[in-house]
């Protein structure tokens, strides 16, 4: 505000100290200035950084049933997380489930489990429940015998043999 040689105006730009993770943090902004005389004028702006958003799962897998056949051949797939951010604030990846659960040829099921704990301590999990259904009833391979008539002396000897039968599955 003054004139002349007693004029002191300028610009002075700022120093930055970033300390800031997807956690939140600061940002610590500071501008100095030292006149001729050797005064020196400071300002400090803290700026609080807020956490970025939490992950969220995008699209997770679904609850499904498949047949017995299937589930010998199931994998275990993945699921992805994001929380849309940008830069240093991006949160996303994928994750491969975990299986529990167990099925033989009455059916059963697997529970898939994802779950994921972002480096600020956050936690999202999934369940994906798998069905699996009973393997298909067996059938006689060779049409059975016919109802017969036979003698008490014929029944005596009489000896049926075995009847094979299948699912048609294949171990």
């Amino acid at each position: 505000g003054q004139a002349g040689r007693c004029v002191i105006a300028g610009t002075v730009n700022p120093n930055v100290a970033e300390n800031y993770t997807e956690c939140g943090g600061t940002i610590t902004v500071t501008w100095s200035f030292t006149d001729d005389c050797n005064r020196t004028i400071t300002h400090t702006q803290i700026v609080t950084v807020l956490p970025a958003p939490i992950a969220a799962w995008v699209n997770p897998p679904a609850n499904t049933t498949i047949s017995c056949a299937q589930a010998l051949i199931f994998t275990t797939d993945t699921a992805f997380y994001s929380n849309n951010g940008l830069g240093s604030c991006l949160i996303q990846g994928f994750i491969v489930g975990t299986r529990s659960g167990t099925f033989d040829e009455c059916g059963g099921e697997f529970t898939l489990t994802y779950s994921f704990t972002d480096d600020c301590g956050n936690t999202i999990d999934h369940d994906r429940t798998v069905t699996i259904l009973p393997a298909p009833q067996a059938n006689w391979v060779t049409p059975p015998p016919t109802n017969i008539t036979i003698t008490c002396a014929e029944a005596q000897s009489y000896n049926p043999g075995p009847i094979d039968y299948t699912n048609g599955a294949t171990a």
